[in-house]
């Protein structure tokens, strides 16, 4: 080559003699975390597993990551966000869901209210009054039947429809017996409810998600049937403008679309699971590829 020619750079060439490190911070070796792990390891990249659980953090010690991939679960929320600030601290280390869209998407409150315009309406209250609660709904126009959920928690575990003011009494009293907070939702009468897959502000893919017959719940993990669904551009644009909004990188996000074709977000999946949607797209390999070009 002579001097002054320009050299070529492809944003996919690994270079075979010095692979990147990437660590996927996670707890439980999961299908998805161990499909993510093979695809990256039989890649070129030197990949590993960082244990938020077993990490020493605070210290001016260097961690020579390229790229701290975050599939953070609930289960260990605290020590997984505690772990991210510190290694937000550190230089030239790529993080892949930082902690802020970590603390935002687990929590199902501090999700509504960044996203509350495109969300059904909902409420959280720790108060026993329950006529307080009642006014409230009245106020607000909340009709008959409305879902109670967890802030924490994912597979639809903890998710009650509740059809009336005397099931949602009975449940206040039970939280107050449990020192529990309520979070109501109204229930939107949908016809669609899909998953969008988005990885770096790109939707790689949709599925439709249909309950079973003997639960009203969409879930993938409670039995739901699958197919895989064509999104309008408008509903596209309402879930890459939330993605953007929370700040996450990989998300899965959960849309319903009701009998005018208005669409809504419901929740936002910030270790989303993808064995479902692996029917329709390559996961791991779009994340290979996002991991490739940063």
């Amino acid at each position: 080559m002579l001097i002054g020619d320009s050299i070529k750079v492809y944003p996919n060439q690994r270079f075979v003699n010095f692979p990147r490190k990437i660590a996927i911070l996670c707890h439980k070796r999961t299908p998805e975390n161990a499909m993510i792990y093979e695809k990256l390891k039989n890649n070129n990249y030197d990949v590993s597993f960082l244990d938020p659980l077993e990490m020493i953090s605070g210290l001016n010690d260097m961690m020579d990551y390229d790229i701290i991939l975050s599939r953070v679960e609930r289960d260990y929320l605290k020590e997984g966000i505690y772990a991210l600030k510190y290694l937000e601290t550190l230089p030239n280390i790529k993080i892949i869901n930082n902690s802020n869209s970590i603390e935002v998407c687990q929590n199902k409150y501090l999700t509504y209210l960044k996203l509350k315009e495109v969300m059904p309406k909902s409420f959280l209250t720790f108060t026993n009054d329950f006529k307080n609660i009642e006014n409230t709904m009245k106020t607000n126009n909340f009709n008959f039947p409305v879902v109670v959920k967890p802030i924490y928690g994912g597979y639809g575990n903890g998710v009650l429809k509740v059809n009336n003011l005397e099931e949602l009494k009975n449940i206040v009293e039970l939280l107050k017996n449990n020192n529990k907070e309520l979070f109501v939702q109204e229930l939107l009468d949908f016809k669609h409810d899909i998953r969008a897959f988005v990885i770096n502000n790109k939707i790689i893919c949709a599925m439709e998600r249909i309950p079973s017959n003997n639960d009203w719940r969409a879930n993938y993990s409670l039995g739901a049937e699958i197919k895989e669904f064509k999104l309008n551009k408008d509903t596209e644009k309402l879930i890459l403008n939330s993605v953007k909004k929370i700040g996450g990188d990989i998300v899965g996000v959960d849309v319903l679309i009701d009998k005018n074709n208005k669409s809504y977000i419901l929740e936002m999946n910030i270790t989303p699971q993808f064995r479902g949607i692996m029917n329709f797209a390559d996961i791991p390999k779009e994340i290979l590829n996002y991991a490739d070009n940063i």
